[in-house]
């Protein structure tokens, strides 16, 4: 079964970020190696880190029609951060993996199984 992972940070940390220091070496290091592991074992269909928070768009329909506004939702205080596509062999390992990800790193994130087909 295929689950979407998606890692949530905090909107503040974007701007604040030291690339050099070690903490964030070590979660990129944690990533490179959870990356090497699930293709290895075949179970990383995709993932990707994605751009500031602030180059994101949010499209809402209102009674004039679709409107984007800026960034995603404006009320919260985390922000989507990356996203994974795996293909594990049940609920429990994509829960495994996601737990890794939030010991390790300290995201929030997010399964989702991914439908095969219309729901019979």
């Amino acid at each position: 079964m295929k689950y979407l992972l998606l890692a949530y940070g905090n909107q503040a940390d974007w701007d604040t970020v030291d690339v050099t220091s070690p903490e964030f070496l070590a979660a990129c290091k944690f990533y490179e190696d959870l990356s090497n592991e699930l293709t290895a074992s075949g179970e990383l269909l995709t993932t990707e880190g994605l751009a500031h928070p602030a180059l994101s768009r949010t499209i809402r329909r209102t009674a004039d029609g679709p409107v984007a506004s800026e960034g995603p939702f404006a009320e919260s205080k985390e922000v989507l951060a990356s996203l994974a596509i795996v293909d594990c062999d049940s609920h429990d390992r994509a829960m495994e993996i996601a737990a890794s990800i939030v010991e390790a790193v300290g995201d929030t994130v997010e399964v989702r199984p991914i439908m095969q087909g219309p729901p019979s």
